[in-house]
């Protein structure tokens, strides 16, 4: 309040000094000498301003300072309010770029998971089949394995048979005979053979009779009577066949003991 009335003051004594000056002017213009002889003689009069002008003024002048600063106050606040709204709209704008770029990622995230997922599922259902299929694989061997085990075990056991009944027919030991003849028809006697010449012969031959191989494993003839033993038996093949195939034997041994 008392810088109100301060400024009042202030303003009025503005206004009268302008006023005094204006009044000094006016009486210092150089007026023609007539005139001048004639305001000469006129009697000095003052000017008096009204107390309740200058306060008008003052009060005018006063308001529209106020308002002024309200305006400018006005016009510093929509600025704040403005910058504070572009600011706030920039941020919202970043946030939202943000969160639309979280999203993106969350979605990209999940859809590689959800892919991963399928794939694992894939690969554990491929290697579930792929183990039932070998264990399957695996049965039906084994079913065949078994089955030819079998079947081989019945052919054993039924040339066995047949070949017992073969023996007991004496089938046999007419077989070796027929060997033991072929092998000596075909032998060449060396000079150092000498009476009571027995000797054990092994030989290999297929079921044609062809002899894959001959060795003499035991005798009491000297290496000459071995040799001719072991070429007569080459000579030999093919041997005789079995008068009953379950005789046939891959692998035999032939007592060589010929009349001499």
């Amino acid at each position: 309040m008392s810088f109100v009335r301060q400024h009042k003051g202030a303003v009025v004594w503005s206004v009268m000094l302008h006023v005094a000056v204006v009044t000094a002017l006016v009486l210092g213009i150089r007026l023609p000498a007539q005139q001048r002889a004639a305001v000469a003689a006129a009697p000095i009069q003052g000017v008096i301003v009204d107390s309740a002008i200058l306060e008008h003024e003052a009060d005018r002048r006063e308001q529209v300072t106020r308002q002024e600063q309200q305006r400018r106050r006005r016009e510093e606040q929509q600025r704040r309010d403005a910058e504070r709204a572009q600011t706030e709209a920039e941020q919202k704008r970043v946030a939202d770029r943000q969160r639309a770029e979280q999203q993106e990622r969350d979605r990209v995230a999940a859809e590689k998971r959800r892919q991963e997922q399928v794939a694992k599922e894939q690969r554990e259902r491929e290697a579930r089949e792929r183990t039932e299929r070998e264990e399957t694989a695996k049965r039906e061997a084994a079913r065949r394995d078994q089955q030819r085990a079998e079947e081989q075990l019945q052919r054993e056991l039924a040339a066995e048979a047949e070949r017992m009944n073969a023996e007991r027919a004496g089938l046999l030991d007419q077989y070796i005979a027929m060997i033991e003849n072929r092998i000596e028809r075909n032998w060449i006697k060396p000079l150092s053979v000498r009476p009571g010449l027995t000797c054990v012969v092994d030989v290999v031959q297929l079921p044609t009779g062809d002899v894959m191989s001959v060795k003499v494993s035991s005798c009491n003839g000297d290496e000459a009577v071995i040799r001719s033993i072991e070429k007569a038996v080459m000579d030999a093949s093919p041997l005789p066949k079995p008068p009953n195939p379950a005789l046939f034997e891959r692998s035999l041994s032939v007592r060589f003991h010929p009349d001499l």
